[in-house]
């Protein structure tokens, strides 16, 4: 009678744990690069810049190597001779193109809704344009990338942490020159500055001749900015490994019971293993010290069988888990099979869908580069 009645307490415990969970999100730090629309082998990778102004822009920046050190493109090294790529901009020229009015009609009325008076506003817009291009020599070759794996340092003493210890971490305390290809981009743009509205045309022709010269050098002053900005975006958008670093989630059991404990212990390893992730460097050793880690994730799919709220939700925290796991490990197939055993769990559909979808966007861009990783060494 009495190993009836502990079976019966075991069971009750075990059903209102599974019925009463609660999860939260945990967040961890993410770096990796966006892979470029063009490949160049990692020899190769040095490039050039030149930028020549014309007209009042070469009268406002006298030394164009002030605009020549704010082009870049990550993951290259910026050298004086022998670039593999070079940059030519050429900002060629910024001008006013002319004034005209706009109107806008006002009237007044009184209590009764009857026009009283009827008068015009005006505002005076001037339109500007600036002319540039940029032409880029780059190397043809376009092959695969391959990194060598870099061996860590001996290991110090093993940590306490259960998912740390085949690592070399532990928890921080809680109180402490070839064929060219080139390519052309226009620069080219109009910009309009808009006076503020007055019943006179003729006040805002004074105010206008009065500020003419300060207007002038603000909208030529922005184009050039513009201009700089959308010439990095071209090169890094087709050569560049942009380094990208942001908080992800993961959902962690909110629980003290012994489950709850191991769940928080695990997601610490985590966010510390991840936070020691580089863009430019390999992730091969991550990928090792993480396995205790998924392994831990997928056993509870098999521990919490139960087809209740409470089982579905652990069993759902562990598909989610491991497919952003996998998602920043650069293995998008297995995030997809996360993503399907997610749906299929029948809790929150939607987040294995999204686990699929971001899947099958690395894997076209894995594809489109010939290139399988997001973690490529800096030059």
């Amino acid at each position: 009678m009495k190993k009836i009645t502990l079976i019966c307490i075991l069971l009750c415990s075990s059903l209102s744990f599974a019925q009463k969970v609660d999860l939260d999100r945990f967040y961890f730090n993410v770096s990796y690069q966006d892979l470029p629309k063009t490949i160049v082998p990692l020899e190769q990778r040095t490039y050039a810049t030149n930028i020549i102004t014309d007209g009042p822009i070469s009268t406002r920046f006298p030394s164009a190597k002030v605009l020549n050190n704010q082009l870049n493109i990550y993951g290259w090294k910026k050298v004086n001779e022998n670039a593999s790529l070079t940059v030519d901009l050429n900002l060629a020229d910024f001008y006013e193109e002319g004034t005209k009015f706009e109107t806008r009609t006002v009237e007044e009325k009184d209590k009764d809704g009857k026009v009283t008076r009827s008068y015009i506003m005006y505002t005076l817009v001037t339109t500007y344009r600036g002319k540039g291009y940029a032409v880029v020599s780059a190397p043809a070759v376009a092959k695969p990338v391959t990194t060598a794996v870099v061996e860590a340092p001996a290991a110090p003493a093993k940590p306490a942490n259960r998912f740390l210890k085949s690592t070399n971490q532990e928890a921080a305390p809680a109180a402490a020159g070839e064929a060219s290809n080139q390519l052309k981009f226009n620069f080219s743009d109009s910009y309009s500055y808009k006076s503020s509205e007055n019943v006179s045309q003729s006040y805002l022709e004074k105010e206008s001749a009065k500020n003419r010269a300060v207007n002038f050098d603000l909208r030529l002053r922005e184009y050039v900015d513009n201009a700089i900005k959308s010439a990095n975006f071209q090169l890094n958008y087709n050569f560049g490994f942009t380094p990208i670093s942001f908080q992800e989630q993961l959902w962690i059991m909110d629980s003290k019971e012994e489950e709850g404990t191991i769940q928080k212990e695990a997601i610490e390893a985590v966010k510390l293993q991840f936070a020691g992730m580089k863009a430019d460097q390999p992730i091969d050793k991550l990928t090792q010290d993480l396995q205790p880690l998924i392994e831990y994730f997928e056993s509870l799919k098999t521990k919490y069988t139960e087809d209740n709220k409470g089982s579905r939700k652990i069993r759902y925290s562990a598909y989610y888990n491991l497919g952003k796991i996998y998602l920043y490990l650069d293995q998008p197939e297995k995030t997809i099979k996360e993503g399907e055993g997610l749906i299929a769990n029948d809790y929150d559909k939607g987040d294995g869908k999204d686990l699929i979808s971001s899947a099958k966007k690395l894997i076209d861009k894995f594809n489109a580069a010939q290139i399988r990783t997001r973690h490529n060494p800096s030059l």
